[in-house]
This record gives structure tokens, C-alpha cells and sequence, in this order.
């Protein structure tokens, strides 16, 4: 998948996925993953320093980061793809396998929701 340049649209869609579990992961005994596997480095790469800030700068999933809250897109000029998280989620890629050759390591990362991302905003109702 050399070149493909669809990055940004890989962690808006991963993000997405994470949010799309906290609204099914509401109820006890209800939970989910959110898992990508890819050889593009650059997705879990963090950006090098003195890289101009992208419109996708919030949904970067690098390992190291922590996904949470309000997550605008282009700073949010493109409201369409603005995401709140309630939960709070380290990111963690581990290796999947290594092919040998130009792009063939293969990395995962796998973010696990549960009922306790929407709790926290569940109790504070009461």
C-alpha cells in the first residue's frame, strides 16, 4: 500500500470505530475492539519535529498518544468530522509479523471499550 496517501482518512475511520463502540458499550456485559493492522509506518509513527500541524493533527493514533474528548478535524473548520470521545484511550501498537523487504513490517493496535468509558458520564447524570 505504498503511496496510497489516505492516512488521514485510516485514523479518522479508526477513531470513528472507537466511538461508534462507546455507544454500543453502554450497558454491563457489552464490550468491543477496535483493531487496525497495517505496514504504514507513519501511522504509528508520531509525526517528525518541525512538521507543519495537518488537519488531521487530533486523530493521530501514534504510538504513545492518548485518544480523548473533542477531536476536530482541520482545527475544526470541517465540523462533518468532529469526534468526542467519553473515554480515555492509550494507544499501544505492537508487532504483527516482519515480511523482510520495503514495507514489510506489519503492526497492530488494538483499543479495548467497555461499559467504563461511558460511566463516567453516566454517573455525573445522577
Amino acid at each position: 500500500m505504498k503511496a496510497h496517501g489516505a492516512t488521514d482518512l485510516a485514523r479518522l475511520h479508526f477513531v470513528r470505530d472507537i466511538a461508534r463502540l462507546e455507544r454500543f458499550c453502554h450497558q454491563p456485559g457489552q464490550n468491543g475492539l477496535a483493531l487496525i493492522l497495517t505496514n504504514e509506518a507513519s501511522l504509528w509513527n508520531p509525526p517528525g519535529p518541525g512538521r507543519q500541524r495537518t488537519r488531521d493533527h487530533d486523530f493521530r493514533i501514534h504510538h504513545g498518544r492518548e485518544l480523548a474528548g473533542t477531536l476536530l478535524w482541520a482545527e475544526g473548520t470541517y465540523e462533518p468530522n468532529t469526534c468526542s470521545l467519553r473515554g480515555t484511550y492509550p494507544l499501544e501498537w505492537d508487532m504483527y509479523s516482519e515480511q523482510g523487504g520495503t514495507g514489510g513490517e506489519f503492526r497492530y493496535l488494538a483499543v479495548f471499550v467497555g461499559p467504563s468509558a461511558t460511566e463516567a458520564d453516566d454517573d455525573t447524570d445522577a
